[in-house]
């Protein structure tokens, strides 16, 4: 451990009330829960199930005499892989035949697989019955090798992360991207215990806070969203900068590539404009070797008019709080039509969409209009924001923090009204760096918060959210792992100096 550096937390419970110790363990073995929610009975049968599915090589459909013979397994210790194994002596039964499970069987904990939306049904009276799997996600654990701490380059002090992001493809998709105030990139191995700080890869890439990152498609290279009013390309092998790309008058705010082109990406940033960036074009070289790139498009002043309620503070290369301003806080390409991009704004409270093709700088409008305008439905007499927003894996929903401390899901093909609102009895977004993830399937959608870690199941809005607790301050940037072979994990970043990763019980 460096010296001056902040020591590893202990094990952590993440329950929704109160903060009471427990004795720390090699393994936490607290769960995860909400209010009003004491009897945990997870459905451990499912894990059976499946393992009999993938024996037989059949689809699963169960009638409503199987989804009636479900229950709940005695809750068995998270400690020991072998308990979630069925009895070598137990037969299960699908459509009347018994099917042995040997019990050297190894049915792999899946979280999607159990998850993926609408393929887990039952049968009752012909009606379609999703099964939940809130239960796994209670299982859900931090230990103290999940918690990770970077220092500054002087070694004196640790460094608050701001952002987050997984890769794709390598690794089984755990390699942790981190951004943080000093404007380094470290890229945490997540799969291995006692891989950080000695494995961590760390690149210097800009002189001023990281607020958002992305990975390309084939893990090669990274994007980086600073306060110093430039986006920076980065080989990941090499660790060095490969392209600057300058254009904006302001910090900026969110990164999004296009999903069928790792050649362009979009940037919002404070000065209220969208710029559509192509690595292949509009290339200088400055004296000093530097290649910088220009924007292929502009879209300026995409989000004005009602004043937003301000926010508490500001962070290092993001100024005094303006309020009133014309911040352009998120920028998504969308995936059912690949020329559009969406935008939120820290003023209106609505998303908008933006065909690049009939918007912006080649159009000389200074204020244009969009394709596409979310419907407002502020929920006080102040207008509210819209902090940060995410795009479900299949492109088919779209979700937005506000200030109002409300999630909103949309119709991404159509937008309008909110289909979907989330709230917490606890829940606050009191600032504009709080940001937003969807997990890999599509059922669970999580954000940072004042305190805490939020985590809602989509089809279940009117269930209070799991809380995971465990950050001592605000919780900023959010991310799930990408992988859907091994299950999934997500992690988190908090104003406290930290990175935690939370993962399946059974994999702990």
């Amino acid at each position: 451990m460096s010296p001056g550096r902040k020591p590893v937390l202990a094990d952590i419970t993440h329950r929704p009330q109160g903060r009471t110790s427990t004795p720390s363990s090699p393994l936490s073995s607290a769960t995860c829960s909400v209010p009003g929610d004491e009897n945990r009975s997870p459905a451990r049968s499912l894990l059976e199930i499946f393992a009999a599915v993938n024996n037989k090589k059949r689809s699963l459909k169960l009638t409503s005499t199987d989804y009636s013979d479900i229950s709940p397994q005695p809750q068995t210790s998270p400690r020991s892989k072998s308990a979630l194994l069925p009895s070598a002596t137990n037969a299960l039964s699908l459509d009347n035949k018994p099917i042995q499970i040997s019990r050297t069987h190894q049915p792999t904990f899946n979280l999607v697989s159990l998850t993926t939306r609408q393929q887990i049904y039952g049968r009752r009276r012909n009606i379609p019955v999703y099964l939940p799997t809130r239960s796994y996600m209670k299982d859900f654990n931090s230990r103290s090798n999940d918690v990770y701490t970077f220092v500054s380059w002087d070694g004196t002090t640790l460094v608050p992360p701001f952002s987050c992001a997984y890769n794709n493809v390598a690794n089984e998709a755990r390699n942790l991207a981190v951004g943080d105030e000093d404007g380094s990139v470290h890229i945490v191995d997540t799969k291995a215990d006692e891989s950080h700080p000695a494995k961590t890869l760390t690149i210097a890439a800009h002189k001023n806070a990281i607020f958002d990152l992305c990975w390309s498609k084939d893990d090669k290279r990274i994007i980086t969203a600073s306060g110093d009013k430039t986006a920076k390309l980065h080989d990941v092998e090499t660790q060095r900068c490969i392209g600057t790309f300058s254009g904006h008058n302001g910090t900026l705010k969110s990164v999004s590539m296009k999903h069928c082109d790792d050649n362009i990406f979009a940037t919002s940033a404070r000065d209220g404009a969208v710029l559509i960036w192509d690595i292949r074009c509009s290339i200088t070289t400055t004296p000093e070797g530097e290649t910088i790139h220009r924007p292929a498009n502009k879209l300026q002043n995409v989000h004005s008019g009602v004043r937003a309620s301000p926010m508490k503070r500001t962070k290092q290369g993001d100024g005094p709080p303006l309020d009133g301003s014309n911040t352009a806080s998120a920028v998504q390409y969308m995936v059912h039509n690949e020329h559009i991009v969406a935008s939120t704004g820290t003023q209106d409270g609505s998303v908008k969409y933006w065909d690049v093709r009939k918007h912006g700088s080649h159009f000389k409008v200074e204020n244009p209009t969009p394709l596409q305008t979310s419907t407002y439905v502020p929920t006080t007499k102040r207008s509210h924001g819209l902090v940060s927003m995410a795009l479900s894996p299949d492109g088919s929903a779209l979700y937005a923090v506000s200030s109002d401390n409300h999630v909103y899901m949309y119709n991404a093909t159509n937008l309008g009204s909110p289909i979907r609102r989330f709230s917490g009895e606890n829940f606050s977004c009191s600032s504009y760096y709080i940001k937003i993830s969807v997990s890999p399937d599509g059922d669970y959608v999580a954000t940072g918060s004042s305190k805490d870690l939020y985590v809602w199941e989509v089809n279940r809005p009117e269930e209070q959210p799991l809380v995971f607790e465990g950050p001592e301050k605000e919780v900023s940037g959010v991310d799930w792992a990408k992988d859907i072979g091994n299950g999934t994990q997500l992690s988190a970043c908090s104003d406290d100096a930290t990175v935690r990763t939370w993962k399946p019980a059974v994999y702990c």
